[in-house]
């Protein structure tokens, strides 16, 4: 169906060149009064390209036109118009309406035909774009959940992922600039690395709570479980990476999590690897790691200066860190404190979350159920709410959403969109039924998918992209309960 060439065009022999040129299947005969069902068919279809026919100013297609431009559902089906007449003021509010050619009348095949081949080449080439973008956007939230994950099983960590993938890039991009590394060094590959940094740690949610939450120093048989956290991260990305091939992102992160704790003189772990074995990643991030554990508070130890920190980091040249990277670092000095500060942990999560606290010690709200069916968002989520000191609930599916928030009160609902049993919608929808007060935020990976008038036909209230942000969820919250 997504090949075919949409018509609306009244003339006969208009018609039939069209579809003659276009050797697709085309939909005639809508009934121009029904504007649901030709939106319906709108959507479903999906055409490669919509042609219509207008006469005058105030055809019915020129309001339709304006429709579909300004639905999200529609917006991007190429539109080429055929004019019967040049219309000063007929061409003016076509011209608005950002669609993809006008043709006039008469019309002679090799136009038409150039413009249709146009028109869906046009529409191809956006597409792509439109793909690769969104396969970006998808990994970027993959990394950021698996990321967090690792984060909330182990709390102390803070600002670590945004503060090392900083440093990894500064002295990247300054080695790039001062010409080392440079057949690796490419500016794609420093963003994939830049991506893969918030992976280094992923192994950790392998690692036994009583050994990963300890508030102290391991014993020697706990340091060597800890240890395994690197083959797990590993072995983990490896698994993903085998099914994608030739990934860069995937081969730079199976590469820190591995080999982030190794050092050049060979007496790191989990390998043993020395100087050049260890993959260029692997000695930038264990610069970046040190650097700010050091300089990072600790249940069992206060954060030291900067200063201090970087006399350990020139101590290591050449035993544990690669002494390029140390001069480096030494050279970005101020880089470092700035991202440090930037990026600065908060001893107390109501300084970090002052507009979610405020709601919670007004009674504004309390209670939260998540309705996720992916087992890995809902723990993230549950985690990051739970810390703030929220009650929440969790439901694997629309129908246990629905039947949790019958016979419980919530002050929010946070809900995925598509589930199986009972997608989001229809749990939405039938629990308005029963509780029409009810504030319901729909959480989406990608928020170009769905639109809020869309969702507010099914009571859902606001739109937010997972991973959640919690600031950005406080002030869509405080703006609903204001109305």
């Amino acid at each position: 169906m997504d090949n075919n060439i949409m018509t609306q065009i009244a003339t006969p022999s208009l018609r039939a060149l069209v579809d003659c040129i276009a050797k697709e299947q085309a939909l005639f005969n809508l009934k121009i009064e029904n504007f649901e069902e030709f939106f319906h068919a709108l959507i479903h279809m999906k055409p490669r390209l919509f042609m219509v026919e207008i006469h005058k100013l105030d055809d019915p297609y020129v309001k339709i036109i304006g429709m579909v431009k300004k639905s999200i559902l529609t917006k991007d089906i190429p539109i080429v118009v055929i004019a019967s007449t040049f219309d000063d003021d007929l061409i003016s509010k076509i011209a608005e309406l950002d669609i993809d050619a006008i043709i006039y009348q008469p019309i002679r095949e090799a136009v038409i035909s150039l413009y249709i081949n146009n028109a869906i080449k046009s529409h191809e080439s956006k597409t792509d774009l439109q793909v690769i973008q969104d396969l970006k956007t998808v990994q970027s939230v993959m990394i950021s959940g698996l990321a967090s994950l690792a984060e909330y099983r182990d709390p102390e960590t803070g600002e670590h992922i945004k503060r090392t993938q900083n440093y990894v890039k500064a002295l990247a991009t300054t080695l790039r600039r001062k010409g080392f590394f440079q057949k690796e060094l490419t500016l794609e590959n420093i963003d994939a690395m830049y991506m893969s940094v918030p992976l280094h740690d992923i192994g950790k949610v392998g690692i036994r709570d009583d050994i990963l939450l300890k508030p102290g120093r391991l014993t020697d048989a706990e340091f060597e479980i800890m240890k395994t956290h690197t083959t797990i991260g590993y072995e983990t990305i490896r698994n993903v990476g085998n099914k994608l091939k030739n990934n860069t992102f995937l081969e730079y992160a199976a590469d820190v999590a591995y080999t982030h704790h190794e050092k050049v003189d060979g007496s790191g772990y989990p390998r043993g690897l020395k100087g050049d074995e260890i993959p260029l990643i692997g000695r930038l991030m264990a610069v970046a790691d040190v650097y700010d554990a050091l300089t990072s508070k600790r249940v069992y130890k206060e954060a030291m200066n900067h200063e201090e920190a970087m006399t350990i980091i020139v101590e290591g040249k050449g035993k544990h860190f690669d002494p390029v990277i140390v001069d480096c670092a030494i050279a970005l000095e101020a880089t470092f404190q700035n991202i440090a500060h930037t990026y600065k942990d908060y001893e107390d999560l109501s300084k970090r979350y002052l507009q979610l606290v405020d709601l919670y010690n007004s009674n504004l709200l309390r209670k939260i159920l998540i309705v996720e069916d992916s087992r890995i968002v809902r723990e993230i989520t549950k985690n990051q709410l739970i810390a703030v000191g929220f009650d929440v609930e969790v439901a694997v599916d629309g129908e246990e959403g629905y039947h949790k928030i019958i016979e419980n009160d919530y002050d929010l609902i946070l809900l995925d969109i598509e589930m199986p049993k009972m997608n989001g919608y229809q749990m939405a929808l039938k629990v308005s039924e029963k509780k029409s007060n009810l504030i319901m935020i729909a959480m989406t990976a990608a928020d170009y998918n769905v639109t809020i008038n869309e969702l507010k036909k099914y009571n859902i209230k606001g739109l937010i992209l997972k991973p959640l942000d919690l600031n950005r969820l406080a002030t869509l919250y405080n703006e609903m309960i204001r109305f």
